[in-house]
């Protein structure tokens, strides 16, 4: 798996920087976790303060493109990123909603 960056944007409102990137593979798509690894040694800096936003793949081509955001730190990923993308990425767990019980009306039977 061959990665480029493609731009490196700061975005010091949102205190993060957003990456844009391109990666030949061999055989398959390569996963979110794959992807993640490999830009962590891109960039020198733990998996655990990117979070992957987008997987681009076209039909018939090897490539991939994506949009990655790096935080500072693992803590200003979890507060500052929508929770279905750490699901995704596997930094943070799913929480399963109870499921109430409908009630029986028992006054028109």
């Amino acid at each position: 798996m061959n990665i480029s960056i493609d731009s490196k944007n700061t975005n010091a409102l949102l205190n993060r920087t957003d990456v844009k990137f391109s990666i030949a593979f061999e055989g398959g798509i390569p996963s979110r976790k794959q992807v993640r690894e490999a830009l962590a040694a891109a960039l020198s800096v733990p998996a655990e303060r990117i979070v992957v936003v987008r997987l681009d793949s076209s039909f018939g081509v090897h490539t991939l493109s994506g949009i990655a955001h790096l935080y500072p730190t693992p803590e200003a990923a979890l507060k500052g990123e929508k929770k279905h993308l750490l699901i995704r990425d596997g930094l943070a767990t799913k929480v399963e909603k109870k499921k109430e019980e409908k009630k029986v009306s028992t006054i028109n039977k």
